[in-house]
């Protein structure tokens, strides 16, 4: 038997509660103490496609996947089709065989497979195919030993406010699955079983409800924005919470309105924020540079997603880097932040506002689906930490006349007033202005104005989230990465080092202004250099070649199919390039990688 790690997989269409299914064993894992991380794969459509969601527990924290899955619930055969071969070898499925059956070739024979009619029992015993999802919860909850009083706490709570009859059916229906297995499996043990330990105090987050938290508590009162996956869940917290707290959450109707309201706000005095994807985005550009000529500060959220266009808008990509960084016409400062796990988006989400008004520029928070969508355990967050620093808001009164909003200084950033401040009237004209805001076309000046405002990306640095660096720092072997990739970088660096391999991770957290100085050092001594990132042009890849120039041993570990990386890719990409010293000899014996368990 294998304790307390697992991964676990449902599968099944859209609207069917697969997904409902799927937060309620993560939860239940979580109070049996074990560390979760959860990832969402579904379709962009309200009913129907294929979805599917990823529960991992274990002793250990984890920020993503495991190698493969260990436990696949199967709704449909489609379900089967099309995830048979990332279940790990000894594993199992639980296939429900109501109308459906598995052929003879998908049936793998290192595969435990528990046929249940889980829709038969739901009509026929209970009356309502729909809680098939839950005595689904009932078979899993005893093939792996799960802790059956927290599951009945827990399936009480998800339900107690449609009624005690709802409570009870899906009480039964918990029965009924776990007395399927007895009946008909119980000399059948699936090889995993679990064993609840202290929960502690701990929380099971969602990264968009991070950064929202994040922004709530670093004194955000307005966020306009426009639905959009992934981002939609960032504005549906704060439309809960703001208004507690004396602040508004407008649902505009469309991303220019959004970010126009942003600036509106944010030129008042409000620390204001939008939060969008890459299409939305892209309509926000022309206003964000608005934002950087005024010197406005905002914040702007972006949960990734894959493009081009509409592109795929439930899955993940890093592939919109370079457009954070360099779309607008004209230059301006602005910063991107990237939180590489559930606790850090909600730091760098607050950090976010104190960079912005500080240094009166725009601020984006680069997240993406893999990452914003998924719920991990962590520790409370330690809202008491979060400082404000309004920069140079002056909320006093200014000698009329003698006030220059947009005044040279030796940091680039100027005294700042807002609307009602006695003697602090000035122009705010989106064309080039001198330091009274008034519009000029002066060459001289146009010289010193670009470079007072590009000068606060030299300015910031030490404002700025340092990069973290994990592993040996001496390691030969150095990887590249930021955001969701953080996770399975880290593991596959942890287990490398078990192995006897050293590995070091530089992991941004501030990924514009670019941070040259520390990649330059990082890569120094190492013989093998590799950057993971979801792209296909190895967007990051290029910005590390700018301050290194070409390395042959430089190697891009990319994926672009929609999915995040598993820890064992990146251990075969290490593999391949850097482990071998002759025809089949390895500096380290890894093999057989697949077979390990973690």
């Amino acid at each position: 038997m294998t304790f307390n790690d697992i991964e676990i997989m449902f599968g099944g269409q859209a609207g069917d509660g697969s997904l409902t299914t799927g937060d309620l064993i993560a939860g239940v894992f979580k109070r049996m103490g074990l560390e979760v991380y959860t990832y969402k794969d579904f379709p962009s459509r309200i009913r129907g496609g294929h979805t599917n969601y990823v529960i991992r527990a274990s002793e250990h924290r984890n920020y993503g996947m495991a190698d493969f899955v260990d436990g696949l619930v199967a709704f449909d055969l489609e379900a089967v089709e099309a995830h048979i071969t990332e279940l790990r070898p000894g594993g199992f499925v639980v296939f429900d065989s109501t109308s459906e059956t598995v052929p003879g070739p998908l049936r793998r024979p290192d595969v435990t497979w528990y046929d249940v009619p889980l829709a038969k029992i739901a009509k026929q015993d209970l009356g309502l195919e729909l809680v098939r999802n839950t005595i689904s919860l009932g078979v899993l909850a005893k093939l792996i030993g799960m802790d059956p009083a927290i599951v009945r706490n827990d399936v009480t709570g998800v339900y107690q406010r449609k009624g005690e009859k709802v409570v009870d059916l899906n009480v039964r229906a918990i029965e009924a699955g776990e007395a399927y297995v007895e009946k008909h499996y119980a000399e059948w043990p699936s090889g995993y079983g679990l064993k609840a330990r202290e929960d502690g105090d701990r929380l099971l987050m969602m990264g968009n409800d991070a950064i929202a938290y994040g922004a709530l508590v670093a004194g955000c009162r307005f966020m306009a924005g426009y639905p959009i996956t992934p981002a939609t869940d960032v504005l549906e917290w704060m439309a809960k919470y703001l208004p507690k707290f004396g602040g508004v959450a407008v649902q505009a109707e469309d991303e220019l309105a959004a970010i126009n309201m942003v600036l509106g706000a944010a030129f008042t005095g409000v620390r204001a924020m939008t939060a969008t994807s890459g299409p939305g985005q892209a309509l926000m550009t022309e206003a964000i540079g608005l934002a950087g000529v005024l010197e406005i500060p905002i914040v702007i959220v972006e949960c990734a997603r894959t493009g081009p266009s509409t592109g795929m808008p439930t899955k993940t990509e890093q592939s919109n880097l370079n457009h954070l960084i360099f779309s607008g016409h004209g230059e301006i400062p602005r910063v991107v932040l990237a939180p590489g796990t559930v606790e850090d988006s909600f730091y760098i989400s607050a950090r976010a506002f104190d960079i912005a008004e500080k240094y009166q520029c725009p601020v984006f928070v680069l997240t993406e689906q893999a990452l914003c969508q998924s719920k991990a355990t962590l520790p409370p967050l330690d809202a008491a930490s979060v400082e404000i620093d309004r920069g140079k808001l002056v909320t006093g009164p200014v000698v009329f006349g003698d006030y220059r909003r947009f005044a040279f200084t030796e940091d680039g950033v100027s005294p700042r007033v807002i609307p009602g401040v006695e003697g602090g009237m000035h122009l705010a004209a989106g064309s080039e202005h001198d330091p009274e805001g008034v519009i000029t076309e002066n060459s001289l000046n146009r010289a010193r104005m670009m470079e007072k405002r590009l000068g606060k990306l030299v300015s910031m640095r030490e404002d700025l989230p340092e990069a973290r660096v994990h592993g040996d720092p001496d390691a030969e072997i150095a990887i590249f990465g930021y955001g969701s990739n953080r996770g399975p970088i880290v593991e596959a660096l942890e287990r490398l080092e078990r192995d006897g391999v050293a590995v070091r991770f530089f992991e941004f957290r501030t990924l514009w202004p670019f941070p040259e100085a520390g990649v330059a050092d990082f890569v120094a001594g190492a013989k093998h250099v590799f950057v993971v990132e979801n792209n296909y042009t190895g967007q990051l890849e290029r910005l590390i070649r700018y301050v290194t120039g070409p390395l042959d041993y430089m190697h891009l570990v990319n994926k672009y199919d929609g999915k995040p990386f598993r820890p064992i890719e990146i251990i075969e990409a290490i593999e391949r390039h850097a482990l071998l010293r002759g025809p089949g000899e390895r500096v380290a014996e890894l093999v057989p990688l697949k077979a390990k368990r973690l």
